[in-house]
C-alpha cells in the first residue's frame, strides 16, 4: 500500500517534469514540442487529480481526471500531426473529445457505473490517438520517425490490451468503491504500465524533437535566407542524397534579364521582390521532388530527377512566359521584367550533375545572346522566345 502511495506521487511528478522539458525544447523552435509539453502536463494532472482534488466527491474526480486524460491524448496526437506536417483534423478530434466527455458524464453522473466510465475512457483515448497514427503512417522516412511511430503505437496497444482485459476482469461497481479501486493491485499495475510506456514515449519524442531542431539548423545553413531556395552547398548535399536518381534528369538554369538595371532604377528591395517571385514561380510550376537552388545574385538552378529534356523544356517555357507577363506595378517597378533559361539533360557520360549544369548554363548564355526572354534547350538550334511560347499555349 505504501509503495502505491509513493508511486501515486511519483508518476505525476515525472510527467510534469517531461512537460517542462518539452517547453524548454520549444524555445529552440520545434513546432511539435509545445503540444508534447501540454500533453504531458495534462496527463500529469489526470494522474494527480485524486491527490490535488481529493476534497471533491469521487464522481467529480473521475470526470476531471478523464477530461485531463482526453486532453493529453488529444495533444499527443496533435504533436504527431504537427511533426509530420499533416492536417490537424481539429474538428473531428475535438468532436471525439466532446462525445467522450458526454459518455463519461453519463456513466459517472447518471448510470453510476465505474466499469462503464473506465471502458469508455479507454475507448475514446484509443480513438484520439488512432486517428493521428493513421494520418502519419505513410510519412515514416527516418529511423527516428519509425521509432516515434512505434512507441506511440505501443501506447495504443497498451490501452487496447487494458480495455480488453478490463472488459473481462473488472466487475461493475458504484463510485462508493472508488477508493478501493484506486488501492487495488489492478489499478497499480495499470499505472505502472502507463508510466513505463509514457516514459519511453517522452524519451523518444524528446529525441525526435532535438533531432528536428538540429536538422532545422542544418537545413537553414543550406538555404538562401531570402528565397528559402537551396544554396550551392545545400544543392550539392541534396544531389548526393538522391544517389542514383541524380544520374537521370533535367537541369534548368535561369537568370533575370538586366537585373542590375532593376536594382539601380528601383532599389535592392525591388530586386529582392523580383528574385522571390521567380523562385515562387519555379515552386508552383515544377513537380514535387524538384531541387531549386539560388547559385548567385539572380542565377538559379533547378534539377528535375527522372524527367525528359522535352518535359523540362516545357516547364521552363511556362515559367518564362508567366514571368514575362507578370505585372509589377504593385511592387513599384514600372517596366517589364523578363528572364532567360537554359535547359540540359544529364547524360550517361556525365561524371556529375555539374556537367549538365555547365551545358545548361551555356544554353542560358545563348538565350541572352539571341535576345533574352527565351528558352534555349540543349541540342536545338532555334531558341524559343516568350512570344512563341504564348502562341504554342494558345494553340
Amino acid at each position: 500500500m505504501e509503495s502505491q502511495d509513493n508511486f501515486a506521487y511519483l508518476l505525476p511528478f515525472i510527467f510534469l517534469t517531461f512537460g517542462l522539458v518539452f517547453f524548454g525544447v520549444a524555445r529552440l523552435g520545434d513546432r511539435s514540442a509545445p503540444a508534447w509539453g501540454f500533453g504531458y502536463i495534462a496527463a500529469a494532472l489526470g494522474f494527480a487529480t485524486p491527490l490535488l482534488l481529493g476534497f471533491l466527491p469521487a464522481r467529480g474526480q473521475a470526470v476531471l481526471a478523464n477530461a485531463f486524460f482526453f486532453t493529453g491524448f488529444y495533444l499527443f496526437g496533435d504533436a504527431l500531426l504537427l511533426r509530420f506536417r499533416r492536417p490537424r483534423l481539429r474538428k473531428a478530434r475535438m468532436a471525439l473529445w466532446a462525445i467522450g466527455m458526454v459518455a463519461i458524464g453519463y456513466f459517472v453522473l447518471i448510470a453510476d457505473s465505474m466499469r462503464g466510465e473506465l471502458l469508455s475512457s479507454d475507448v475514446f483515448c484509443l480513438v484520439l490517438i488512432a486517428l493521428p497514427l493513421a494520418a502519419v503512417v505513410r510519412d515514416l522516412r527516418r529511423p527516428i520517425d519509425i521509432a516515434l511511430f512505434g512507441i506511440v503505437s505501443l501506447v495504443f496497444i497498451e490501452t487496447l490490451v487494458r480495455l480488453v482485459t478490463m472488459s473481462f476482469v473488472l466487475a461493475d461497481q458504484s463510485y462508493m468503491g472508488f477508493d478501493r479501486f484506486l488501492a487495488s493491485d489492478y489499478a497499480f499495475f495499470m499505472q505502472v504500465g502507463a508510466s513505463i510506456i509514457g516514459f519511453l514515449m517522452a524519451l523518444t519524442a524528446l529525441a525526435a524533437t532535438v533531432l528536428d531542431v538540429i536538422g532545422g539548423h542544418q537545413d537553414a545553413a543550406h538555404r538562401d535566407p531570402l528565397t528559402n531556395a537551396l544554396n550551392r552547398r545545400g544543392f550539392d548535399r541534396a544531389i548526393a542524397e538522391l544517389g542514383e536518381l541524380s544520374e537521370r534528369g533535367v537541369v534548368i538554369c535561369s537568370d533575370v534579364d538586366h537585373f542590375k538595371r532593376v536594382n539601380d532604377d528601383y532599389g535592392h528591395a525591388a530586386g529582392d521582390v523580383v528574385i522571390t517571385i521567380l523562385v515562387e514561380m519555379f515552386r508552383r510550376q515544377l513537380p514535387e521532388g524538384a531541387l531549386i537552388a539560388r547559385f548567385g545574385g539572380e542565377e538559379f538552378v533547378a534539377f528535375l530527377p527522372g524527367m525528359s529534356l522535352t518535359e523540362g523544356g516545357v516547364h521552363a517555357e511556362v515559367i518564362c512566359h508567366a514571368f514575362a507577363n507578370r505585372r509589377w506595378e504593385t511592387t513599384g517597378i514600372r517596366r517589364k521584367v523578363t528572364a532567360s533559361f537554359g535547359v540540359s539533360t544529364v547524360s550517361r557520360n556525365d561524371r556529375s550533375v555539374h556537367e549538365a549544369i555547365s551545358r545548361a548554363d551555356s544554353c542560358l548564355y545563348a538565350a541572352k545572346d539571341t535576345g533574352r526572354n527565351r528558352v534555349v534547350i540543349e541540342g536545338r538550334q532555334r531558341p524559343e522566345s516568350s512570344a512563341s511560347i504564348h502562341s504554342i499555349s494558345a494553340a
